[in-house]
């Protein structure tokens, strides 16, 4: 789908001409994003896997300081660090990379001032931390999800979400978020718009998830009531 035809095709549902393609082309952006960064299902109980489009590879160079930023273009799911000889670089033991709790309990200093190879990282935020500090800045090489590219010229196709099912996530989560938010289809059917297209929306996002499939084991990270996706060797 492009963006023009995803425009069109909520145009003829809202039928508001106050929603121009400027303001369309933002909310559809959004929902891309969104969907993309993970969406909670009460069917799985968790947040949606990342869709393997966005999978990327860049680097990180280590600094002073027990962080450094992540590539601009992350989203979300670190799932690889390796120093620069491409050694893995291991998560804190009984987690994966995003346990940052385990990983400051792990810390030798808990200040996490200590210095010298690189053997544990995390990430929290935007941030990778890790221990030990390195004296002279190493290059690690990162492996994570990215956020998707947004679309601005009519011709643009959302990115990441798999073709069949474009169209059905897209209009159905615009959709629900603007009649959500007061548009309904008549002064008897009040949220009858937003109740169709929300359950339409979450009806495609279980197709998803079965066309994506799930890659790892699903865990609780200390200090967050969601569940993240764990690669298999943490499982173990």
């Amino acid at each position: 789908m492009t963006l023009a035809e995803l425009i069109a095709d909520i145009q003829v549902i809202i039928q508001d001409s106050s929603y121009t393609d400027g303001i369309l082309t933002t909310r559809i952006n959004d929902a891309v994003s969104n969907i993309t960064a993970g969406i909670w299902l009460k069917s799985l109980g968790c947040l949606s896997p990342p869709l393997p489009e966005l999978f990327d590879t860049d680097t990180v160079d280590t600094t002073v300081n027990a962080y450094a930023s992540m590539p601009a273009d992350y989203q979300r799911n670190l799932c690889m660090v390796a120093d620069s000889d491409g050694t893995r670089i291991r998560h804190p033991v009984g987690g994966n990379y995003n346990s940052f709790q385990r990983f400051l309990n792990q810390a030798e200093k808990k200040d996490l001032s200590d210095t010298g190879s690189v053997f544990i990282a995390c990430v929290k935020g935007n941030r990778l931390y890790y221990q030990s500090i390195p004296t002279v800045a190493e290059t690690l090489t990162v492996h994570f999800f990215r956020k998707p590219t947004a679309m601005a010229t009519a011709t643009d196709t959302p990115d990441g979400i798999p073709d069949h099912l474009q169209l059905r996530l897209i209009r159905h989560y615009v959709c629900k978020q603007i009649f959500g938010q007061g548009i309904e289809d008549g002064e008897n059917n009040q949220g009858t718009g937003f109740k169709y297209h929300n359950a339409m929306f979450y009806e495609a996002m279980d197709e998803l998830v079965d066309f994506v499939g799930l890659d790892g084991l699903p865990i609780n990270i200390a200090g967050d009531t969601r569940l993240m996706w764990m690669d298999e060797e943490a499982a173990i």
